[in-house]
C-alpha cells in the first residue's frame, strides 16, 4: 500500500491522496506543453518559410500573372492574405497529416474537420465539411477539391508515442528538483489529539491550509494545538543542485532533436543555434520544405490546370528560392557569374534579388562572354599575324 493510501485509510480522509493526484496530473501537463511547445515550433518555422514561397504561373511556358497568381500570392479567399492562407494549410496539414482545401465561387477554402470515403476503383468523396461555423451539407468529389497528406502514418501520434519515455524521465528530474530543495519536517501527533470528534476536519485543515501557508510565506509563525508537534529537517537534501537543473535541459534537447527529426529540420535550426546558418538552411530547404512545395505544386497543377494544360506548359511551380535572405553585396560575383554565362538575365536576377525588374529591352535580353564556346570549335579558328618593316 503507498503512503498517501495508508494515510487515507488511516485517517479516514482523502484531501490528502487528491492533492498528490493533482501533483502528479500537473507534472505530466508541464512535460505535454514542452512536447507541444516544440512541435509548435517546428510547425511554424516551416509554415512561415513556405509562407515566403513565390506561386508563378506559365502559360505554355511563358510566365505571367493572372487570377491564378494573385489567388495563390495575395488573396485566396475574403478573410486570409497568402501568408495567413499557406500558414493555415501548412500547419494543419502536419498536425493532422492531412488537409484539405475547397473552390467556393472562386475561394480557396480551408476546411476544419471533414470525413473522407475511400474507394478502390472510384473516386473518394468527402463529407461533413466544415470551415469556421459553416458547414457545407454537399459532398465533395476528389476531383473537386484540393486534398493534401503527408503519408499514411501520422507523424505527430508516432511523435508522441516516442517522446512518452522522455516524458517520464522529465517528470522524474522536475520532481527531483522540486524534492531538492523543498521543506521537510516531522509532525508528531499524540493519542490525546487523535480521540478528539474534530480530528479528521482538524488535520486536514492544518495540512492543506496551514502548512500550505507557512511554507509558501517567507517569514511566517505556525499556531499548533494541543497535542501536535512539529520539527523542521533542514540538511544537505534542502539545497538545490544543479544536476536537475542539467538533467532538465538534457531532456529538453532531447525533445526538441526527436521532434526535429520528425519534421525534417535540423534539430540546429529549431533549438536556434546560429554557427553555420547558411547550411542547415539548405538541409532545411532540401528535406523539410521542398516536398511539401512539390505537394502544393503538384495537387494544384493537378486539379486546377488538368493534364492538358499541363502537357502544353501552362502550371503553377512553387518557388522556394525566396526563403533565404539574400545579401546583394555577398553575392555579387556569384551573379556575375549566372549573367556571365547567359543563364539569367538582368530583369531574371533583379527578380531573386528581390529587387524590381526594369523592363528594358537590354535587361530582358541574355548575355554571354567570348570565354564560352563549345568543345568541338577549340583550335579551329587560327589567327595570322603580318608583321612589315
Amino acid at each position: 500500500m503507498k503512503f498517501n493510501e495508508w494515510i487515507s485509510s488511516f485517517f479516514g480522509i482523502g484531501q490528502t491522496t487528491i492533492n498528490l493526484t493533482q501533483t502528479q496530473i500537473a507534472g505530466k501537463e508541464q512535460s505535454l506543453q514542452i512536447e507541444m511547445f516544440a512541435i509548435a515550433c517546428a510547425i511554424d518555422l516551416i509554415a512561415n518559410s513556405i509562407s515566403k514561397c513565390n506561386f508563378k504561373t506559365y502559360n505554355k511556358g511563358v510566365e505571367y500573372k493572372g487570377d491564378e497568381f494573385y489567388l495563390w500570392n495575395i488573396e485566396p479567399n475574403k478573410n486570409q492574405n497568402s501568408s495567413q492562407f499557406l500558414q493555415k494549410l501548412i500547419t494543419n496539414l502536419l498536425y493532422d497529416n492531412e488537409c484539405l482545401v475547397l473552390d467556393v465561387n472562386g475561394q480557396l477554402i480551408i476546411a476544419d474537420s471533414f470525413f473522407q470515403n475511400e474507394y478502390a476503383v472510384v473516386e473518394n468523396s468527402f463529407i461533413n465539411v466544415v470551415s469556421g461555423t459553416m458547414k457545407f451539407d454537399k459532398t465533395f468529389k476528389m476531383s473537386d477539391v484540393m486534398y493534401f497528406k503527408l503519408g499514411n502514418n501520422n507523424i505527430r501520434n508516432l511523435l508522441s508515442n516516442v517522446i512518452l519515455g522522455y516524458n517520464d524521465l522529465l517528470n522524474m528530474s522536475i520532481g527531483k528538483y522540486k524534492r531538492s530543495g523543498g521543506r521537510k519536517g516531522i509532525l508528531d501527533i499524540d493519542g490525546t489529539a487523535m480521540k478528539d470528534e474534530k480530528f479528521q476536519e482538524k488535520f486536514a485543515t492544518l495540512m492543506n491550509k496551514r502548512f500550505a501557508t507557512y511554507f509558501e510565506a517567507e517569514n511566517a509563525v505556525l499556531p499548533l494545538e494541543k497535542g501536535y508537534t512539529y520539527n523542521e529537517q533542514n540538511g544537505e537534501g534542502s539545497k538545490k543542485s544543479t544536476s536537475e537543473i542539467v538533467d532538465i535541459n538534457t531532456l529538453t534537447k532531447e525533445i526538441f532533436e526527436r521532434v526535429a527529426q520528425a519534421f525534417k529540420i535540423p534539430p540546429a535550426l529549431l533549438k536556434g543555434d546560429i554557427s553555420d546558418v547558411s547550411s542547415i538552411t539548405d538541409n532545411l530547404l532540401t528535406f523539410g520544405i521542398d516536398p511539401l512545395c512539390d505537394m502544393i505544386s503538384e495537387e494544384g497543377n493537378r486539379k486546377r490546370f488538368g493534364k492538358k494544360a499541363f502537357l502544353e506548359n501552362t502550371y503553377l511551380k512553387v518557388d522556394s528560392t525566396s526563403i533565404k535572405h539574400i545579401d546583394l553585396f555577398s553575392i555579387s560575383e556569384k551573379f556575375d557569374k549566372l549573367l556571365a554565362s547567359g543563364g539569367y538575365s538582368i530583369d531574371e536576377l533583379r527578380v531573386k534579388a528581390g529587387d524590381t525588374p526594369l523592363n528594358t529591352d537590354f535587361s530582358k535580353q541574355h548575355y554571354i562572354t567570348k570565354n564560352y564556346q563549345k568543345i568541338e570549335t577549340l583550335g579551329q579558328e587560327t589567327t595570322t599575324t603580318t608583321i612589315t618593316k
